[in-house]
């Protein structure tokens, strides 16, 4: 299976579990943007680049944080490791041109 295809099969699955915990989730379909899902549940807006990597390269956090910036979300990296793990930017570090999700935090 193709990394793209591995890519979209977690949005989906992670766009469901969101939907089983009381958000509504947008997907957004063949995202060129740092943004892969925004999701709200009445108390918060979630702007949420979903990963396969623990590596982020800094051009997708930079676009993460301007769409969520722009429509007032906070900016979340989702990634599944047996369970779904919610980080922010202060979860990384940096490693070279990318971001390592820490996961000691």
């Amino acid at each position: 299976m193709s990394s793209k295809r591995k890519g979209i099969r977690k949005e989906w699955e992670l766009k469901r579990f969101l939907e089983n915990n009381g958000y509504l989730v947008i997907r957004s379909s063949a995202s060129k943007t740092g943004v892969d899902l925004v999701a709200g549940n009445g108390k918060e807006v979630l702007a949420i680049q979903v990963q396969s990597s623990e590596y982020l390269p800094d051009e997708k956090l930079s676009e993460l944080k301007k769409y969520a910036k722009a429509i007032k979300a906070k900016p979340v990296i989702a990634i599944k490791k047996r369970r779904w793990f919610f980080v922010s930017e202060k979860d990384l570090e940096k490693s070279g041109k990318m971001w390592k999700i820490s996961f000691g935090k």
